[in-house]
């Protein structure tokens, strides 16, 4: 499944980035269910979910030293961030006919977080203005899907809506073997 509408989008709206750009790449998904008994399915999923906010700021501030003149800054930052997700879910079905299914789902995840921080000097001024860090940090997140459909029999659509690592809104295809 895929997911446009994901976490990263969702965590950015109406927040000022300052006159930067962000760019998402949307929530990548797979996952595998089976049915333990004929409505509940158990099953675990795998999310990618990125994000890369990037442009060039200009500051300014006051020397505190004699002549106190006003003095312009100009930095290049560049922030990734990548979300894995791996978890167990648990769904249950409401409807269920031969081409048409129905129903919710909640899960737990386990998320590797990785970030990338640079941020470059570009009036040339000392190099200990520069920064490149990078981090990974381990964390627990969930997903709880209000509404799930599978359309098809053997193949077919899959969607969900709901809030948390999937994102907003998914749509993708499914395939049962």
């Amino acid at each position: 499944m895929y997911s446009p509408v994901s976490l990263h989008r969702m965590d950015n709206w109406g927040r000022d980035l300052d006159g930067l750009n962000a760019k998402y790449t949307g929530a990548f998904m797979i996952e595998y269910n089976r049915y333990i008994k004929p409505r509940l399915k158990l099953g675990v999923n795998i999310v990618y979910d990125h994000e890369k906010v990037s442009g060039t700021k200009t500051d300014g501030y006051i020397n505190p030293h004699p002549p106190y003149e006003w003095i312009t800054t100009k930095i290049k930052q560049t922030n990734k961030e990548g979300w894995f997700f791996f978890g167990p879910q648990v769904g249950y079905e409401y409807i269920q006919k031969e081409n048409f299914r129905l129903g919710s789902l909640v899960g737990l995840s386990m998320v590797l977080i990785s970030t990338e921080d640079i941020v470059d000097s570009l009036t040339g001024q000392e190099s200990d203005n520069i920064i490149n860090k990078k981090d990974t940090k381990i964390n627990l997140f969930f997903h709880a899907e209000v509404i799930n459909f599978t359309w098809g029999k053997n193949y077919g659509l899959t969607g969900q809506v709901g809030f948390g690592h999937k994102g907003l809104v998914s749509l993708g295809g499914f395939v049962k073997w």
